[in-house]
């Protein structure tokens, strides 16, 4: 039983390769629904803090087994609320790192394995509120990859994948799937 958390920066092509799997059901919080219906602010602290009770609530759920599925895939999650946090300076680096920790401490992160979606769409897109913050892509991708150092570090299961944007990308992408 493992909870797949698929992460990585805007336009790494994370909701693609996630849509197109059938190996297991996808889970995707509509935050920016949620976030325009409560408009909490940008750089608010209230927007991280409903980030973070949203994937407590979550991986409280998957390990008591109160979700039906035995693996399910979730398109981003607890390392894009702490990349955004502190991308949208919503909370310090520290805040995000200690955030990070307790999670692993109380047992949130067991049975949980991170795929770490690199590439860069480089077309031009309208999709959301956050298509202003596309130019910042690098600073995005730099704190993708301290946190998901700080998670391997902390004994968890991080697999880093290159997406080329090619139908070989997604048939590896299902490959990567069904063997972990």
């Amino acid at each position: 039983m493992s909870l797949l958390i698929v992460e990585g920066p805007r336009k790494s092509g994370k909701t693609y390769l996630v849509q197109n799997q059938d190996v297991y059901p996808v889970f995707k919080f509509p935050f920016n629904e949620v976030f325009s219906k409560w408009n909490p602010g940008r750089e608010s602290k209230d927007t991280h803090w409903m980030g973070l009770g949203k994937e407590i609530m979550l991986h409280e759920l998957y390990n008591q087994s109160q979700l039906k599925e035995e693996t399910l895939i979730v398109d981003r999650g607890i390392l894009t609320n702490s990349v955004w946090g502190v991308f949208q300076k919503r909370i310090p680096l520290e805040q995000a790192i200690a955030d990070l920790i307790k999670f692993s401490e109380t047992g949130l992160l067991d049975n949980v394995v991170f795929l770490i979606i690199e590439g860069t769409w480089n077309e031009s897109r309208e999709k959301d509120i956050w298509d202003g913050d596309d130019v910042r892509i690098e600073e995005e991708r730099r704190l993708f990859t301290q946190f998901s150092s700080l998670l391997q570090d902390l004994g968890h299961k991080v697999i880093v994948y290159p997406n080329h944007f090619d139908d070989e990308s997604l048939k590896r992408f299902i490959l990567t799937l069904k063997n972990i």
